[in-house]
């Protein structure tokens, strides 16, 4: 079953010009400045340091500021600010923060913005699964649209050599034409450390009707491949990379009973529900990006 995520996707096209400008994108006339994100930046370079500074960051922390922005909007606009669960649960905090000496921090005051639009954003989602709530029969329809969309379907675990170049390529599929195994092979072309780690192998299997929905150029290559079998074209990844991908097993799809999957589904259903109430939000918004 696809999962939607368009919210993120609409922003990309909502979201245009320079990401440099102080003023980057109004929000319902609320201003997003580039300080925002460069606290942003900072917090996450502080928890992780190899994160490097980048405009393709920025945009992503850009788009997530836009659409957090719009639902505390809107928790705001529907008062979920003022029920009492929620001014105590900021009160807490705010407590917690005062007595850990955290509130003098010098990244507080953007921390602590961050915080609040996270808690108006759980406000607002809580609103809408229990205002719009999963029932047992929205359970049993997505369960049996789920059995109907698997039945007789087949996973693969996969394996995968990534290399910088088609020739590098074009010479681990003669490696494996000539019978190395495929650890070998991968252990000796591959560029991605983790893969190598493996033996090149993911550890989990992928069904092949979500890869031919998400990777379709993957499926096309690997979908008749049985256990064993290997791409005998180098696959073009983008950005100067290639890939050779090796069937390391492949089995029918197991459906699990109806009690088994029901908890999975329900996840499912509340996310694609909370996604939907967002596009929403999002399509009504006035949002200006800077020139």
């Amino acid at each position: 079953m696809k999962k939607s995520y368009f919210a993120l996707a609409l922003l990309t096209t909502l979201i245009s010009g320079s990401l440099w400008a102080k003023t980057l994108v109004t929000v319902n006339g609320t201003k997003i400045d580039s300080s925002e994100i460069d606290g942003q930046v900072k917090i996450l370079q502080s928890q992780n340091p190899q994160i490097p500074d980048s405009p393709a960051l920025r945009q992503e922390l850009t788009q997530r500021q836009v659409m957090a922005t719009v639902v505390a909007q809107e928790a705001k606009r529907l008062k979920l600010d003022q029920s009492a669960e929620y001014k105590k649960a900021i009160a807490d905090a705010r407590a917690a923060a005062k007595k850990d000496g955290v509130d003098k921090q010098s990244t507080f005051k953007q921390q602590w913005a961050s915080f609040e639009n996270e808690m108006l954003n759980r406000a607002f989602i809580a609103h809408t699964l229990s205002t719009n709530p999963i029932s047992e029969k929205d359970l049993q329809t997505a369960y049996n649209d789920f059995k109907n969309f698997y039945q007789g379907s087949y996973e693969v675990q996969l394996g995968e050599i990534i290399t910088r170049s088609r020739a590098d390529a074009e010479k681990a599929i003669a490696d494996l034409k000539a019978k190395k195994s495929f650890k070998t092979v991968a252990n000796q072309y591959s560029i991605d450390p983790e893969s190598k780690q493996n033996g090149g192998l993911n550890q989990d299997y992928v069904n092949l009707k979500d890869l031919e929905q998400g990777a379709p150029n993957i499926y096309s290559a690997v979908g008749r491949l049985n256990k064993g079998g290997y791409t005998t074209t180098p696959l073009e990844g983008g950005n100067g990379v290639f890939g050779v991908f090796y069937v390391n097993d492949k089995r029918a799809t197991k459906i699990p009973s109806y009690n088994d999957a029901k908890n999975g589904l329900a996840g499912q259903l509340q996310a694609e529900r909370i996604d939907r109430a967002v596009e929403t939000l999002l399509r009504k918004a006035n949002i200006k990006s800077a020139n």
